[in-house]
């Protein structure tokens, strides 16, 4: 967002019942993972969604059970499949997945995902996979057959070389792993190779203050290094610059609710190519778009 600020009253672009994730296209479209078992698909400016993977709950590759995450790369939707313990790619138009993580039922081998959460998919079209129960984020290169262990792995805790339940994750331009650490209420960066990561928002033990996160759920990074956190219990989006030692409420400041300058357990968080903020605003059953402001002159 030029201005770097943005409007704090959003607009309903899409009603879904419960959303966990959502993503926007550089065309402007909206998906969202869906309780119907499917990837729903908006246009801009559309009423009404089409349905552009699954539709029925199962283990087929025409199926889904229980989908949570959705990331688009060249018009492929990748899907977080998470009742199948999967990542599936959907080309443009077609009428099945194709598995490109896990589906080797539930665990905590190379091979294996254990209810999967975040996902991120990098230009090369590496996969990367929150593996929430195993407290690990995994890297899956194209065709391989396992995964690469690249941030965690080493149990539950609060130590710099863990994580617990991590959701949300985002890589910045430097291939850096920005993680929403869920239960440590906090968000850790880990650089390519490292096997130590720095607590970058949060940290603070979970609480409501500036400088504290409750159980946040997503995370994205702009070209400044600027964090954006989905702070869920809070009800809000923070901002932390490099190196600060509290956030900024930039949107949410008026407390949980349904009003449109309101969000109530929000799940997932996106920017579009504009810089506009969209909010999977999970228990009022919506997708909020929060515009870029105008520039401060």
């Amino acid at each position: 967002c030029p201005s770097g600020s943005w409007n704090t009253t959003g607009i309903r672009v899409a009603r879904v019942n419960l959303p966990e994730d959502v993503f926007v296209d550089n065309d402007g479209n909206i998906y969202v993972p869906d309780n119907s078992n499917s990837i729903q698909k908006w246009l801009p400016n559309a009423t009404n969604s089409i349905i552009v993977a699954g539709g029925s709950f199962g283990s087929d590759m025409n199926q889904l059970k229980n989908p949570i995450g959705i990331f688009v790369r060249n018009n492929n939707l990748y899907i977080v499949d998470n009742g199948n313990f999967r990542v599936q790619k959907w080309a443009y138009g077609a009428t099945s997945g194709v598995t490109v993580a896990g589906g080797n039922s539930k665990g905590s081998a190379l091979n294996q995902l254990s209810n999967c959460y975040g996902i991120y998919v990098d230009e090369h079209e590496n996969v990367y996979i929150a593996d929430r129960d195993n407290n690990r984020v995994m890297k899956w290169m194209p065709g391989a057959t396992e995964g690469i262990v690249v941030a965690g792995g080493n149990g539950e805790g609060r130590n710099s070389n863990q994580l617990t339940f991590p959701l949300g994750i985002y890589l910045d331009n430097d291939a850096n792993i920005y993680i929403a650490d869920y239960y440590n209420d906090r968000v850790q960066m880990w650089a390519q190779g490292a096997t130590n990561g720095i607590t970058v928002a949060g940290g603070n033990g979970g609480g409501s203050a500036p400088n504290q996160l409750s159980l946040p759920r997503a995370v994205s990074v702009d070209t400044r290094k600027n964090v954006y956190v989905l702070d869920t219990f809070n009800d809000r989006v923070q901002k932390w610059a490099p190196r600060a030692s509290s956030g900024i409420t930039i949107i949410g400041s008026d407390g949980r609710g349904s009003r449109p300058n309101q969000l109530q357990s929000p799940f997932g968080m996106r920017f579009d190519s504009n810089g506009n903020i969209y909010v999977a605003d999970t228990y009022n059953w919506r997708i909020q778009k929060f515009s870029c402001g105008p520039s401060v002159v």
